[in-house]
């Protein structure tokens, strides 16, 4: 099961206070800048969340953190229907409250291969991507690491909901969980599995085509890479033990329905996730979230650095898409804090008058 926290009024007001004194912007600085005065604001968390963030990294509360009420609920502009142009106040708001959270756990970092490069990726329903397997369609989204075939997959991955969708469940899986027959647990540690980059990097980029890895290592806690959807056994046998993974599965996830303000991290290490079919409307209503991936150290990456925004000025920032709005936002940034944080200060209020 996940770690549960939940923050009241007042942890909230703590973390709004942070979030005020950022002396940088999302999107107008180096990241790395900005990254960097997220976390400063570290030790004027709330003694509730930054208890729980080091006990994770600590590794004391298990894989799975669940962060529920980090924001109240508040106008989230309407979802959108493609890619590009997602920032304004209350994403950008959003973005570095994650950040400064997300700060006490590793570094943020994204692929400089990704078609549609952000430091914290938005994740909504997409027409056309509708039945692919991706985050952005309608269909049962495959169990999955991010980006498994990578020597520089993320260690720890973030999904922050801006907005709830009822209907959908996000699943999680441990591979310490999986119930596995002796004789497929001998199969997944070898290198007899043949996993392709998906349809999110670009064609040309150096993450391409496919590679060869094992699915699960050895010991009690063991680390997996498994996605079905972009993964085939290179034997009979291999193939048979991936089907193994599937049927274990089915009696070892964790359902979970993502509210707005809720928070989850899980180690990209040793849990698998995956996502229910829904049926979006596509009309601005649908569910939206941001995920960051995140890396405990730069020591495991120090072969591949020339594929990852992980250094200052390793990527054109902000993209060029953006850079107007963004310089628009910039230009309001005080006012718009005081106005962020007023408005959450009432729906705060407004939600505690109907709980009496």
């Amino acid at each position: 099961m996940s770690e549960l926290v939940i923050l009241d009024e007042h942890d909230r007001a703590a973390v709004l206070s942070a979030m005020s004194l950022v002396g940088s912007e999302y999107g107008e600085d180096d990241f790395y800048q900005f990254f960097y005065q997220c976390s400063r604001m570290n030790g004027m968390l709330p003694t509730r969340l930054s208890k729980a963030l080091f006990d994770f990294r600590m590794g004391r509360s298990g894989s799975v953190l669940l962060i529920k009420g980090l924001l109240a609920q508040q106008h989230i502009p309407p979802t959108p229907a493609l890619r590009g142009n997602t920032w304004d106040e209350t994403t950008l708001a959003a973005r570095k409250i994650m950040c400064i959270a997300l700060s006490q756990l590793g570094h943020i970092y994204n692929f400089l291969g990704k078609k549609d490069f952000d430091y914290i990726d938005d994740v909504f329903p997409i027409y056309r991507d509708r039945n692919e397997q991706l985050g952005s369609n309608r269909d049962f989204l495959e169990w999955h690491v991010e980006d498994g075939f990578h020597p520089a997959k993320a260690d720890l991955a973030a999904l922050f909901c801006l907005r709830g969708d009822a209907t959908v469940q996000t699943y999680i899986c441990k591979a310490q969980d999986l119930d596995l027959e002796a004789n497929f647990r001998a199969e997944l540690m070898k290198k007899n599995f043949l996993i392709q980059v998906d349809p999110t990097f670009q064609l040309g980029s150096s993450a391409e085509g496919q590679y060869r890895c094992a699915v699960l290592s050895d010991g009690e806690d063991p680390e997996i890479i498994y996605d079905p959807a972009y993964m085939t056994g290179a034997t009979p046998e291999a193939q048979a033990a991936l089907e193994h993974v599937h049927d274990c599965i089915q009696g070892a996830y964790q359902s979970i329905t993502l509210e707005p303000g809720d928070l989850l991290i899980f180690d990209n290490r040793r849990v698998m996730h995956a996502r229910s079919a829904y049926q979006p409307s596509y009309d601005g209503t649908d569910r939206w979230l941001l995920r960051g991936l995140l890396l405990e150290s730069y020591w495991k990456t120090r072969e591949c650095l020339d594929q990852l925004a992980l250094k200052p000025d390793s990527v054109a920032w902000p993209p060029s898409r953006n850079t107007s709005s963004i310089g628009q936002i910039s230009g309001r940034k005080s006012a718009e804090n005081k106005r962020f944080t007023q408005q959450v200060a009432i729906s705060d209020h407004a939600s505690q008058r109907s709980e009496v």
